[in-house]
This record gives structure tokens, sequence and C-alpha cells, in this order.
């Protein structure tokens, strides 16, 4: 059964409410509400109203097709928050099964929007974590000599922000791994620093081609980053 785009919105915004802790001021109108529960989605009435299984699962993918079209448009597009905000909105009702995955696997299969929240996970992630298949990973995922380009960072603390920004590295940067252990030692430009696996672990990277075979390697004179 294929939602209209109204039903999706209202499913969308009680998942928000029911299942992220969204103010229950912002519920669907009792009109939607009634829409849905008639499409066999909702059960329920006020304070009471919680999905159906089916209708938990519908409004599952919809919010996943949602916050991967909002990745999409700033990560790869680089869409201005109000333009992405409007283009993600048209753009989830298109995404459906197969080409949704490929958006997915091209984005590295991501766990969070660009603002933070969770986005559901497919079994295209699951099968990419199962076997390590990834078209973006974090720094921390990676190995000495790997190359790529910064697709995004994944957090929404300022002082990490800050902290990574002052680096040099944000989204399109150019950067290269030079050591792995005991710290992450990577260059920027003709800057070269440290950071630990937790800061490493936000850098999201677009990697060129295949990794090439490990290989350790000493280096000194790098500044610590974190």
């Amino acid at each position: 059964m294929k939602l209209d785009e109204r039903a999706e919105e209202a499913l969308e915004t009680l998942w928000e409410t029911l299942e992220e802790g969204k103010p229950r001021s912002a519920m669907p109108s009792g009109e939607d509400l009634q829409a849905l529960a008639d499409l066999g989605l909702v059960t329920g009435q006020g304070e009471s109203v919680g999905f159906t299984d089916r209708g938990r699962e519908e409004a599952r993918q919809v919010i996943r097709r949602h916050r991967l079209a909002e990745r999409l448009m700033n990560d790869v597009v680089d869409a201005a928050h109000a333009d992405m905000e409007a283009a993600a909105c048209q753009m989830e009702h298109a995404l459906r099964p197969g080409v949704e995955e490929r958006v997915c696997e091209l984005l590295g299969h991501p766990e969070t929007c660009p603002h933070g929240r969770p986005i559901p996970p497919g079994p295209c992630c699951e099968k990419a974590r199962a076997e390590g298949e990834r078209y973006v990973a974090p720094l921390a995922h990676l190995r000495p000599g790997d190359e790529g380009t910064v697709a995004y960072l994944r957090t929404q603390d300022s002082k990490k922000l800050q902290k990574l920004m002052a680096m040099g590295v944000r989204p399109g940067s150019r950067l290269r791994v030079e050591q792995a252990y005991p710290a992450y030692v990577f260059t920027v430009g003709f800057s070269r620093f440290a950071v630990d696996a937790d800061m490493a672990g936000l850098i999201m990277v677009r990697r060129d081609g295949e990794p090439p075979p490990r290989r350790r390697r000493r280096r000194w004179g790098f500044r610590f980053g974190g």
C-alpha cells in the first residue's frame, strides 16, 4: 500500500512525538489521526494514541527516507539549511526500496541526520556493517596511506566542531592518514594533526579507491588536536 504525502507526513510527526519525545502539542491533527486509524496504522485516541505494528514500521521507513534525503542534500548537494529541508521533504516521497538503498550506500550508511537525530538502519546497513563495505567511513576505520575527502562531521557538539574546524577539517577538505596507532595521525593541506579514537570517529571520509595494504609507519613532529 502506497501512502499519500499527507499520511506520510502525519506518520513522521507522530513518530517524533511518540518515539523521540517531541511535545504532544505538535501531534498530527485529529483529522489526520483518524485517517491513519482508518488505514490501520494507529490505534487509540488522544493521550492513548499509538502505532499498530504495521503503522510503526511504516513510520520508521518514512523517517528513514526523510533523514537520508536530508543527509544527501547536506553532504552531497551542500544545500543551505532552508533549501535542504524543502528538498528533503519532496525527495523523501520519491525514495523507494532500491533507490533508498543506493542513496544509503552512497552516503556510507550514515547513522544520524545533519541535525544529529538517528536514522533507522535498513537491511543494507546491517549487511555493510557485517561485511565492512562503506563508501564513506569514519577516519577511525581508515588505514595508513588512505586518502579521501571529508564528507561530513558526525557531531552536534559545538566544542568538538570548533576544534575540528580549527584544524581545517571540514566538508570538502582533503586528508591523508599517516598513522592509526597509538593516535590517529593525518595531514590536511600542509599541516599534520593527531586525534584520539573518539575524535577520529566523528570525521566521515569519502575514500579514494581501495585502501592500500596495511603497513606500520612512524611519524614525528605532529601536533595534537584532541
